[in-house]
């Protein structure tokens, strides 16, 4: 038996979605400026994600956000590959930093950065919630998990060296 879907579209926009949570902390012996400066300046990005290889600047952007193009690095298995994603800084104040980024089929990642000033330095917090498709989801998960965690023990490294 042969079945012709009348619309692709409907197929496109037929995929079921997950959404989670997940949330990182890490003590760092700064200033929360310092700190602050370092997330939201996505052109240091490269040092201290573990994904990231390139980050481009949007020539649009909406008013108020700054729209970076970023480019990771990935394996999946023996496959290598790289992915393109838009990212943008949507608020930062002295003590928050608010970002969102899509990657197409699908996913959406929002991210906001806590910094509190705690004895000698600052607690980095940070709550990052994410939405895929079902059959990418625990993947790209797992992978946002894993790289979070490694980036916040890397600005601390990079912030407590300089």
């Amino acid at each position: 038996m042969v079945v012709i879907f009348s619309s692709l579209k409907s197929l496109k926009y037929n995929h079921r979605m997950k959404t989670r949570t997940f949330e990182k902390e890490i003590f760092i012996q700064t200033d929360a400026a310092t700190v602050i400066n370092i997330i939201a300046d996505y052109t240091q990005h490269p040092k201290i994600h573990p994904l990231i290889i390139k980050v481009e600047r949007a020539k649009d952007e909406l008013a108020g956000t700054r729209r970076y193009f970023i480019t990771d690095s990935r394996k999946w298995g023996p496959f290598k590959f790289k992915i393109k994603y838009r990212a943008d800084i949507i608020s930062v104040t002295e003590d928050a930093v608010h970002t969102e980024a899509y990657q197409a089929p699908g996913t959406f990642v929002t991210n906001l950065t806590k910094i509190t000033p705690q004895g000698s330095g600052v607690l980095l917090h940070e709550t990052i919630t994410m939405r895929a498709p079902d059959m990418l989801f625990e993947y790209a998960f797992q992978r946002a998990k894993a790289a979070h965690a490694e980036m916040l023990e890397r600005i601390k490294a990079f912030v407590e060296l300089e």
